[in-house]
């Protein structure tokens, strides 16, 4: 008899992605969430907010000492629960021309390592036959194009339009998921570029790296299914 499928969100943000930033760095994750469990996971991150009295978004740049509490007993219940995380680190930012491209150019590059992560996550699932729900960071008026687009991809790849539900933009102060792929990523980003100007930060950093066993400026094993880091490093191209 075959199994039921399953339906799961993936809310998807990214760090260091502007083209200039003065980064040489970029990670972009997502947070999968089972829907069976969605409003359960949902009502957990706003209880635990609610209790240290959070009523606003919650920002990696904004990390402060004043609540490393909350964000370590927030970080405690991703690794406890049922959501997922993956992310693709790219590093040597610079060795794929990122800020001599064209705009329109580096949009492309832009999106299509959401593609890559969106493809990454749906693979490391453990039936590639469910349904997924895909919710974007809404980062400009352009959106429902570059949806569009990743959407027609991810169809030619997958060879079926009936496993991707929806793909949408939403901002992030309407997704608890978004938010906490923010301090993840914002996390991994703030390792792999060696800043430690923060100790708020570097405390936050290292209890990941405690709850996962990964460092996060490294790549993650290939199998774990709990928290992934495809680590990315362009080469530098000639001409």
């Amino acid at each position: 008899m075959d199994q039921p499928k399953k339906a799961y969100s993936i809310f998807c943000d990214e760090s260091c992605h502007l083209q200039f930033d003065n980064s040489d760095v970029m990670c972009i994750g997502a947070i999968i969430v089972p829907d069976a469990l969605l409003d359960t996971c949902k009502h957990e991150l706003k209880r635990i907010k609610s209790k240290y009295g959070i009523l606003h978004e919650l920002k990696w740049n904004t990390v402060s000492r004043t609540h490393l509490a909350m964000y370590d007993e927030i970080l405690r219940l991703f690794f406890e629960s049922p959501m997922t995380f993956r992310s693709v680190l790219i590093k040597n930012k610079s060795n794929i021309q990122a800020h001599s491209l064209g705009r329109d150019e580096y949009n492309r590059f832009y999106y299509s390592v959401i593609e890559r992560l969106i493809r990454f996550s749906i693979r490391h699932n453990s039936d590639s036959a469910n349904f997924y729900r895909i919710f974007l960071d809404l980062k400009d008026n352009h959106g429902k194009i570059k949806l569009a687009s990743i959407h027609n991809e991810l169809t030619r790849m997958i060879g079926t339009n009936d496993i991707i539900q929806s793909l949408q933009n939403i901002r992030s102060h309407e997704s608890q998921f978004i938010q906490l792929a923010d301090i993840i990523i914002g996390a991994i980003t703030y390792r792999a570029r060696g800043l430690s100007g923060s100790e708020a930060k570097i405390h936050i950093v290292k209890f990941i790296e405690e709850l996962s066993g990964y460092q996060l400026d490294e790549g993650t094993e290939p199998g774990d299914d709990k928290f992934a880091i495809y680590d990315f490093q362009p080469k530098r191209r000639d001409g």
